[in-house]
């Protein structure tokens, strides 16, 4: 081997033992500087070491879901500044047994844990978002002095279900209520100013003759531009179609020919619109108008000819609250609910008229909220009858919040809705499953 290459080889060797001696030397000096770090313990806790828990209400706060309420929301903020949750949201309160003296709540609720809680109160096994869902308690709670009240206990259940009456959700309701879409395969579209209707599932469209300027239209942002709800029947019986100026076009052989009629020209600017068929014979058309405030006229209008001609009906009289729906069951039975209703010192509820008689009486209806329900289900749908038994849904308003504000409840009749009872909750987004 030549010389210049033996020194070459002995420089390589050195570099490399040099560079293998610093990180040996560093790796060295990284370990002398990583402290022993011990694990945090979490201590651990029960909730019931804050109990009794004592609180005062303000007047008008009585109620005992209200009350219950109250309670989680301090202890909930008590676990916030210990560290032991990181954020807390809740699903219902629910009266479960008692009097004013002496009551217990069902309370569902959810929370989330910190990324290094500092106790743990044992609320249960987190999710990988750290929450902890559905833990129930069943809360007791006693009144004391004036508006003084006291949590004695908390009993720790898995029923997420805990008094509630029986739940459906909206496809069981609809099947059970004998609810069927009658409208497959129907169809309209608006498209290059011209209406268009389809019988069989858009194979083929006919123009209906008519302006669609002259067509009530919705309040929607949609491009496709659709109509009014309640503007509009299509049906292999009949076909219909609300205008501006209270005309009714109507069809009775799926588009082949059209009848248009004028309602009437008497009628002041209107609010609702309401169009129906209860058969190929028998419809109804409900307007309102002349709003001021809470306040306005409405018209009920019939026709006993497919929509040949119409007649005045009447309306309920003395009541002047605005309508949030209306609807005839067949040619005689028919119901307008008026919204909510309101007397002092009482909780809202449905302001419901029924008629036997074509609209030429009417009779104010009682829905018998349960007292747990008070001042929630507010404002009564228009029932749907199911050969002799009629199921009545009641939603809780513009302003609901119950278990986020779309949660219904059932009633039953079998007395072509003279009379109702309660039988349940109906649940559309799956709340309480």
């Amino acid at each position: 081997m030549k010389k210049g290459h033996s020194s070459q080889l002995l420089i390589f060797i050195l570099v490399f033992v040099a560079i293998v001696t610093v990180l040996i030397l560093q790796l060295n000096h990284r370990e002398q500087k990583i402290p022993n770090v011990k694990p945090v313990e979490v201590k651990k806790a029960e909730i019931d070491s804050k109990l009794p828990y004592t609180l005062q209400v303000v007047e008008g706060d009585e109620k005992p879901e209200t009350i219950a309420y109250r309670f989680w929301f301090e202890l909930m903020d008590r676990l916030l500044q210990e560290g032991a949750i990181a954020g807390k949201t809740f699903t219902r309160f629910t009266k479960l047994a008692g009097d004013e003296n002496s009551f217990i709540v069902a309370a569902v609720f959810q929370v989330q844990l910190p990324e290094a809680p500092k106790i743990d109160y044992g609320l249960g096994k987190a999710d990988e978002n750290r929450v902890v869902p559905d833990i129930v308690w069943k809360l007791s709670i006693n009144k004391g002095e004036g508006l003084t009240y006291t949590l004695t206990n908390i009993e720790r259940t898995t029923d997420t279900k805990i008094g509630l009456p029986p739940v459906e959700s909206m496809e069981d309701y609809q099947k059970k209520a004998g609810i069927k879409d009658q409208s497959k395969g129907i169809d309209y579209e608006m498209k290059d100013d011209t209406l268009r209707v389809t019988y069989d599932g858009g194979e083929n469209w006919k123009v209906v003759p008519v302006a669609v300027g002259d067509l009530v239209r919705g309040d929607s942002n949609d491009p496709q531009e659709q109509l009014m709800d309640g503007s509009y029947v299509m049906t292999p019986e009949i076909t219909a179609f609300l205008l501006n100026g209270v005309r009714v076009l109507t069809s009775r052989d799926k588009g082949e020919t059209w009848n248009e009629v004028l309602v009437s020209n008497q009628l002041p600017a209107l609010r609702l619109q309401k169009l129906g068929f209860t058969s190929g014979q028998d419809g109804y058309l409900i307007l309102t108008g002349e709003k001021t405030m809470s306040w306005e006229a409405h018209f009920v209008f019939k026709t006993n000819d497919g929509g040949r001609s119409w007649h005045n009906a009447g309306s309920v009289k003395d009541v002047y609250s605005l309508v949030t729906d209306g609807g005839f069951i067949n040619g005689q039975l028919g119901f307008i609910s008026f919204g909510e209703i309101r007397y002092e010192g009482q909780p809202p509820k449905p302001n419901l008229y029924r008629t036997a008689d074509g609209g030429a009486n009417w009779e104010p209806v009682e829905v018998p909220i349960p007292e747990e329900y008070l001042g929630y289900f507010t404002v009564a749908e228009i029932p749907v009858f199911n050969g002799t038994e009629g199921t009545l849904l009641v939603n809780q308003g513009p302003n609901g919040d119950y278990l986020g504000g779309n949660v219904l409840a059932k009633f039953v009749s079998r007395d072509q809705g003279k009379t109702w009872s309660f039988v349940g909750l109906v649940d559309p987004d799956g709340v309480l499953r």
